[in-house]
């Protein structure tokens, strides 16, 4: 079973086995459903979590440094560390610039923007999360074959360099990812803020109450903590589970009597 929690790790348990966390509720759901990790399918999916018609395309946040013969991504999404409102700030300001060429913006979340991408080329970009630390040369000659993408980023990075800005972020990195399949069948269960992101992409999904059966489902997607239950915090931690937090992941699996045991002797002495 996959745990996925939209908060960061307080307390990492002890005896666990440590597992990436992809920093983002949406991108550890997708990676949890099976789809490749090194092209997870966001913009699809917050397309149709969204009721989007049209082509999308996401807008990563980036911090991004250049030197006279190469350029390289230091940080995106949460890495450049805006609140809520920054974020919001700033992609009202770059949605009013961009309006002026026809292009229309949606606000996901602080980590997360999106842009209309109807009547433009076909966009092929990695993943922000994929390029962490690394050239960024051979991905820009790669976006596409009119450099109508190459304009973009550099335009977006000048706009952002005109403005007064004490914050990391100074450019925009634009990808799509993969194609979201037909719906999966994999029991999901999710609280209120994600019930319409599963039901994007699992036709087999069930509104978390304290009153739910857990091993009813294959995945948990909850807010955080303080939404499960206590009876159903003590339920997990006796069953093997996988925990996806913003920060950090593990595996946690249940002993059996024998270890416990004899963990308890050899602890005792």
């Amino acid at each position: 079973m996959d745990v996925i929690i939209n908060a960061d790790c307080a307390s990492i348990p002890l005896d666990v086995n440590p597992l990436r966390s992809m920093q983002q509720v949406s991108l550890n759901l997708l990676a949890s459903l099976g789809y490749d990790p090194l092209n997870l399918p966001l913009a699809d999916l917050l397309r149709n979590t969204h009721h989007l018609e049209g082509e999308w395309v996401v807008l990563s946040p980036i911090h991004w440094t250049a030197s006279h013969n190469d350029a390289m991504i230091i940080a995106a999404g949460r890495d450049v560390q805006l609140s809520d409102d920054e974020s919001l700030y700033w992609f009202k300001l770059l949605a009013n610039y961009l309006q002026e060429d026809g292009l229309t913006l949606y606000y996901h979340d602080a980590n997360t923007w999106l842009l209309h991408a109807v009547n433009k080329p076909p966009l092929n970009a990695k993943p922000a999360y994929c390029l962490y630390s690394h050239s960024l040369m051979p991905e820009l000659a790669e976006l596409d074959s009119t450099m109508y993408w190459q304009k973009f980023f550099t335009e977006c990075q000048m706009f952002f360099a005109s403005q007064p800005n004490s914050s990391l972020l100074n450019g925009v990195w634009a990808w799509r990812g993969g194609t979201l399949s037909a719906k999966k069948s994999i029991p999901v269960c999710a609280d209120e803020p994600f019930f319409s992101m599963a039901q994007a992409c699992s036709n087999n999904v069930i509104p978390y109450s304290p009153s739910v059966q857990l091993r009813d489902a294959q995945i948990i997607l909850i807010n955080d903590m303080e939404s499960l239950d206590s009876q159903h915090r003590q339920e997990l931690s006796t069953m093997s589970t996988r925990w996806y937090w913003l920060d950090s992941a593990y595996a946690y699996k249940k002993h059996n009597w024998f270890t416990r045991i004899w963990r308890s002797l050899t602890h005792a002495h």
